[in-house]
């Protein structure tokens, strides 16, 4: 090992301990590993001429690292253009309804049999994640998953997880169905010996192959995995919600204790706030004075009763609102932007200017803060929103949230058509022409907003701008990995032990490795380590690049032992219906048959 190359694996072991501790946000640490990468040549000369044990060993650290020019190519890499770009059309399709008409005509398939339901949900969101964004096909879906539940009785985790699922192996039928892929093929278009980018379509023979596996595993053992009951409770029970009220200055309810007031005694009552101080002792025998604001929890239909008295104003902070009667919507909203809510007052998120929605109240046992505006909140809480009854449409495609309360379509059928058209072109453009698919992705967001499918908000707001700067920071990681000889000597390493294996075993450990690593980093960053290893060792053993380099890819994007393994896990987990161990319990069997069936068939079509 040179020294070089140990100090490669340095900012590799810096960086797994980054992403994995969390305690830097992982575009943070992507960010530092980039600026580190550029750092080092820049310092480089000046240390080798400084320190004779460097000199006399021809020590030459620029040339083993990233320049400046090559350290910022992650961001103007193609991977992370075409990415911004997908990501864009997946909020295109999401705001034109697509998905929500495609699981209502579906719908009626599932009749009573969970038999049908596994086959509809792997139809709907696998086949839909080959095209757009998985995890925005996971979030639209999931209303229609909580609809097919109603119909069968069914609790919604012996759903929700296998949607995630689903979505994750339904990622593995195209080029553009994940991040991963289009990372992967960026890194093996700059690998000297191959230098060509993967295919659109150049695997999506496994994809069907593994997607099919998932399926027949849930069809024959997943389902009895699944937990029986929801941890948290039923999503589509009836939630009860912790809201706050206001007596009127004329109310029956001042100068009484609110347990003689039949109202207030039909709710659960949490809480009296006055002037700043909290009572929570026996506030039933609170006499109300004006000014207090009253916290309780109750159900939507309590909740809209006590919005039409006339005695109480219920308030939607943190705007200070009043909530009034019929002159909107009360909807139940899934928080999903992993970027936004981290925590954050809910008073900062800016409700009424993101959404022209105001929050009325959080489904919690109580709040952990003084007022529903200091509450903070974090992806899978379920909130209760009043929206104008002409922002719902609205609100209903906006990619934070996702909608749980049903309500009719309200759709543009011609927008429909004009979106699906268009990104089928863009994956046709791709396959079919010499385009690369980041200019026929680039054209269909140029489409898009030409033809108002989209609007000037989703070009922001529809990116997740923190898995771009993740890409900008792992690909000049790859990069040092190959100039420093990092990964020629990690696979040389790895391939002298493996050198009497058969090739099929090689890429089972090649698979169980990446597997185990993406439960500890992300997936991209999985990518950007492993494939110029997978290259070297493919070199060492005499097998096929694209066949080791597919292994990684495959496995990478469908680890499925945790429910931080990748961002659909993650937000059905935190619904609160599941067991950080259910995931283990449902997903580490799938994992072992796929490390199995997806090496195998990888070995017969391509070594």
């Amino acid at each position: 090992m040179t020294i070089e190359i140990a100090i490669v694996f340095a900012v590799v072991a810096g960086a797994l301990y980054l992403f994995a501790s969390q305690k830097l946000p992982l575009d943070v640490t992507a960010l530092a590993i980039l600026v580190t990468l550029m750092v080092i040549p820049l310092l480089g000369d000046p240390l080798v001429q400084r320190v004779p044990w460097l000199r006399e060993r021809g020590i030459d650290l620029p040339g083993a690292f990233p320049n400046v020019n090559e350290g910022l190519s992650g961001l103007s890499s193609p991977a992370t253009v075409t990415v911004l770009a997908m990501f864009i059309l997946s909020a295109g399709i999401q705001r034109s309804g697509l998905m929500h008409a495609l699981g209502r005509r579906l719908l009626p398939f599932v009749g009573q049999s969970e038999f049908r339901l596994f086959l509809v949900t792997a139809a709907m969101v696998g086949l839909m994640s080959g095209v757009v964004n998985n995890t925005a096909a996971v979030a639209v879906a999931i209303p229609f998953a909580l609809e097919m539940c109603r119909t069968l009785g069914m609790r919604a985790a012996k759903v929700l997880m296998p949607l995630s699922f689903f979505g994750m192996l339904g990622g593995m039928l195209t080029l553009i169905g994940t991040s991963t892929n289009i990372l992967a093929s960026s890194i093996l278009a700059d690998t000297p010996g191959f230098e060509r980018e993967i295919g659109m379509f150049e695997f999506t023979h496994v994809g069907l192959i593994v997607l099919a596996t998932g399926l027949v595993y849930f069809l024959v053992v997943g389902r009895f995995l699944l937990p029986e009951e929801d941890l948290g409770g039923d999503l589509d029970a009836e939630e009860e919600f912790v809201v706050e009220l206001r007596a009127r200055p004329e109310s029956s309810w001042l100068g009484r204790s609110l347990g003689d007031s039949r109202k207030a005694s039909s709710v659960q009552l949490l809480k009296v706030v006055r002037d700043g101080k909290s009572f929570r002792d026996a506030p039933e025998q609170v006499e109300l004075a004006a000014g207090d604001i009253v916290q309780v929890r109750g159900t939507i239909r309590q909740i809209a009763d006590l919005i039409a008295d006339e005695a109480v104003d219920v308030l939607a902070d943190p705007d200070g609102q009043i909530v009034a009667h019929g002159e909107g919507y009360l909807v139940r909203a899934l928080v999903r932007n992993r970027l936004l809510y981290t925590g954050q007052r809910s008073r900062a998120i800016g409700f009424w200017t993101r959404y022209r929605a105001r929050l009325v109240g959080i489904e919690t046992p109580s709040l952990t803060a003084a007022r529903l505006g200091d509450e903070r909140l974090r992806v899978g809480e379920i909130l209760l929103l009043e929206v104008a009854k002409d922002g719902l449409s609205r609100l209903r495609r906006h990619p934070d949230l996702v909608l749980l309360s049903q309500f009719e379509d309200e759709f543009d059928r011609r927008r429909m058509w004009l979106t699906g058209g268009i990104v089928l072109a863009v994956v046709a453009g791709a396959a079919l022409t010499p385009l690369p698919i980041v200019v026929t992705a680039i054209l269909g967001v140029v489409a898009m907003v030409t033809t108002g499918c989209i609007i000037k908000e989703d070009l922001y707001s529809g990116v997740a701008w923190d898995v771009i700067f993740l890409l900008a920071g792992v690909i000049p990681l790859g990069i040092a990995m190959t100039k420093s000889g990092g990964a020629e000597w990690l696979g040389s390493l790895i391939a002298g032990p493996a050198a009497g294996w058969h090739p099929l075993l090689v890429m089972m450990a090649l698979y169980a490795l990446t597997t185990l690593l993406t439960e500890v980093v992300s997936n991209n960053a999985s990518v950007a380590i492993l494939i110029p290893v997978a290259v070297t060792l493919a070199a060492g053993l005499e097998i096929a690049p694209i066949a080791m380099v597919l292994v990684v890819m495959f496995a990478a994007s469908t680890s499925f032992l945790s429910p931080v393994g990748y961002q659909t896990n993650a937000m059905v987990f935190g619904t609160g219906l599941y067991k950080f161990t259910d995931f283990a319990k449902v997903g580490g069997p799938l994992n072992l048959i796929l490390m199995v069936v997806t090496s195998t068939a990888i070995w017969h079509f391509w070594v």
